[in-house]
């Protein structure tokens, strides 16, 4: 056991933190519109720095995100808040050909940390892989918001074996499935948000390194 001290008839002792490595999970909040515009343009092809440089990740999980309403006008035109794509580069002016067809869902990538595949169309059997990093249902194109919630919708998470040693930035490119790698999809009108938790290491003390105590072991 700890030294104990008699302080005015009360036993006490000093505290003895214990080190141990732990994995801590921090939630970041991200919103398309915080890129610097004057570089890119459009919300669907953009890097976003992050607060802080998150060091030994080895998860991010899409806890939620919020997107504008995918409407279609199926005349060819894009209503206020539909889609517009596909335009190139990263700097596009916003001159984009609007989607004539109502997606149903559609991908997210983040350059460097996507884990998941897809299949190609013409029954290709060397299908995409590593492509993906997120996927987003659009239930009801009428809707004002398309929603994304982890206990609602499929559970998303990307791990990292081994842990990523630094991550400072997202490079974000939204498409539908069958756009080729120079075209994108943005909203001409709102900014859509995303919530990550992000996963790493870290070299701490457990969790009663605080209390005073005379226990010199800890279960």
């Amino acid at each position: 056991m700890n030294r104990s001290f008699d302080y005015n008839g009360v036993q006490v002792s000093p505290s003895k933190p214990v080190q141990k490595l732990v994995k801590r999970t921090r939630v970041l909040h991200l919103d398309s519109g915080d890129r610097d515009k004057d570089v890119f343009i459009n919300n669907g092809r953009f890097t976003i720095f992050l607060p802080r440089t998150y060091e030994r990740v080895i998860s991010i999980n899409i806890k939620d995100a919020e997107f504008p309403q995918t409407k279609v006008d199926l005349g060819g035109t894009t209503t206020v808040n539909g889609w517009k794509g596909p335009d190139v580069g990263p700097t596009a002016s916003g001159s984009g050909v609007a989607l004539t067809t109502q997606p149903t869902y559609f991908f997210l990538e983040v350059q460097g940390l996507n884990m998941s595949d897809e299949t190609n169309s013409s029954a290709v059997r060397s299908a995409s892989t590593n492509s993906v990093f997120g996927k987003f249902v659009v239930s009801n194109p009428s809707d004002p918001l398309v929603v994304y919630n982890e206990s609602s919708n499929a559970h998303q998470t990307i791990e990292f074996y081994p842990a990523l040693t630094k991550l400072d930035r997202l490079n974000f490119r939204l498409r539908t499935h069958g756009m080729d790698q120079n075209s994108y999809l943005y909203w001409p009108v709102g900014e859509w948000s995303m919530s990550l938790d992000i996963e790493t290491l870290e070299n701490s003390f457990d969790e009663f390194s605080s209390i005073e105590t005379r226990l010199g072991d800890r279960a």
